[in-house]
């Protein structure tokens, strides 16, 4: 099968008109075709991306697929198909949540097997209520700090290791904002407000309603590719009647947030959450706008450096707009974000405790302790800056035999590979991680797996029995 026919028989599987497949080095691929409907907001969210590996490094970009689809983003469909540029379809390779049907229909139409993500807790399946905010992978505090410097300054950044649910604040700030109002944080969404509309931002300005919302907000995933015609302005070739070419000039997300701000009006915010700041050359990504989002140059228009008829020449940002960005310190490319950007935003740090786990499993203390003695001998000698965060230890099923399985795989095909990492690059001994009995090998996952599940059982049914014992006695 070629690229065309690649396309049209994931399309045909999953229920779609069109696939358009992204050709990427396998080290490139994380799922960011399922993003691009954040971006744009004439266009919705993707329910299926099809990547085709260019470079042979298939397990790289399952990796990458596998990563992405653990973020806090409500895609309850939302399956990635990973192929060679030319390949037979059963040689295709499926990532996407266990209850997406999509997911389902794909592996059976391709013949291949399905490579299971457990769904984050903010996502959803289809028809379902939303998700309660206190299930969200957050520190209260964390979220109630975020608010109060938003009101302060309007430049955040959410800065710690992976894991700590930095992105899940941001979103969870969207979630009080709108319940607050008795609506969910998805009814305020800027690209599903634009999409209820016909696709016109323009007709967003129009609309009585939006005064009314308790916010606006719009999620973007940044990464390497991302430049500033994704963000702010883009020429891009169209076809006349004639058959003609000639060029048109579009704004991106940051010029109809800014109008959006500037028409709600002081005290309603419109927030724009930037995901991994230090993932893309943000500086070159804003241009001009690194002056505009400055908190002592808002409301003063900034010149484009793109210009067409019928588009602004000039655009203010206003106050009311907040932009939440998020930022791993345990990435190497923390040095990317320069002194520039840096002094136009307040950084905050988003710990990684073991009281985040604590407060998660709030309702069985038993699980709830060893994942936290679990989550202190993974980060045992590491700096604040490179700690695991405490999300991959929170592990939900549906029946208590399981967890100590599922927990095991998570630590050792997620946790252990990134120690294992450190270790490379001297940040870590190359030692096994001790917990109680157990030495877990950081280099050989399903050692480590076997062992970690057989203490967790140990551990949980010992301190299962004592609780037993312990209210007998009472």
């Amino acid at each position: 099968m070629n690229e065309q026919e690649i396309a049209r028989a994931v399309a045909a599987a999953a229920g779609v008109d069109e696939v358009q497949p992204k050709i990427r080095p396998g080290t490139q691929i994380k799922a960011n075709a399922l993003w691009e409907g954040s971006c744009s907001p004439n266009q919705p969210r993707k329910k299926v991306g099809l990547f085709l590996v260019k470079d042979g490094a298939t397990a790289l970009a399952v990796e990458g697929a596998q990563r992405r689809l653990t973020l806090a983003l409500p895609f309850p469909e939302a399956a990635v198909v990973i192929s060679g540029p030319t390949t037979k379809k059963r040689q295709a390779k499926l990532v996407g949540y266990s209850d997406s049907e999509r997911l389902r229909r794909l592996a059976e139409a391709l013949g291949v097997e399905q490579i299971v993500v457990e769904r984050p807790s903010f996502t959803r399946p289809p028809d379902q209520e939303p998700v309660p905010l206190q299930n969200l992978t957050h520190s209260e505090s964390d979220l109630a700090r975020l608010a109060s410097n938003l009101h302060e300054t309007p430049n955040v950044v959410l800065q710690g290791p992976p894991g700590t649910g930095k992105s899940s604040v941001a979103l969870a700030l969207t979630h009080s904002l709108a319940a607050a109002a008795d609506l969910r944080a998805e009814d305020c969404q800027f690209g599903r407000l634009v999409a209820a509309r016909g696709g016109d931002p323009h007709a967003l300005l129009e609309d009585a309603e939006i005064l009314r919302l308790p916010l606006v907000w719009e999620f973007v995933q940044l990464h390497p590719g991302y430049a500033y015609d994704d963000l702010v302005r883009r020429v891009v070739p169209a076809t006349e009647a004639g058959g003609n070419l000639r060029l048109q000039v579009h704004d991106g997300l940051l010029p109809h947030l800014c109008r959006l701000a500037e028409r709600r009006g002081p005290g309603k915010p419109v927030m724009l959450v930037l995901d991994e700041i230090n993932r893309c050359n943000l500086a070159s990504v804003l241009g001009e706008f690194l002056l505009g989002i400055d908190p002592g140059h808002r409301g003063i228009p900034v010149r484009l450096q793109v210009q067409s008829t019928g588009l602004d020449s000039e655009i203010a940002v206003p106050p009311n707009l907040w932009i939440v960005g998020t930022m791993n310190t345990a990435d190497r490319s923390i040095a990317m974000v320069d002194y520039a950007v840096r002094r136009r935003f307040r950084f905050l740090d988003v710990q990684a405790t073991r009281e985040s786990v604590h407060s998660w499993y709030a309702s069985d203390s038993e699980r709830g302790e060893i994942a936290a003695a679990l989550f202190d001998s993974c980060n045992a000698g590491l700096p604040p800056r490179l700690r695991t965060g405490p999300s991959l230890f929170l592990v939900t099923t549906d029946t208590a035999e399981d967890w100590p399985e599922r927990l095991a795989r998570r630590v050792a095909y997620e946790v252990l590979p990134v120690l294992c990492e450190y270790a490379k690059e001297g940040l870590r001994d190359r030692g096994p991680v001790i917990f109680g009995p157990a030495a877990l090998p950081i280099d050989e996952q399903k050692v480590a797996a076997s062992r970690l599940a057989a203490t967790l059982r140990g551990m949980l049914a010992t301190a299962q029995a004592i609780g037993l014992s312990g209210h007998e006695a009472r």
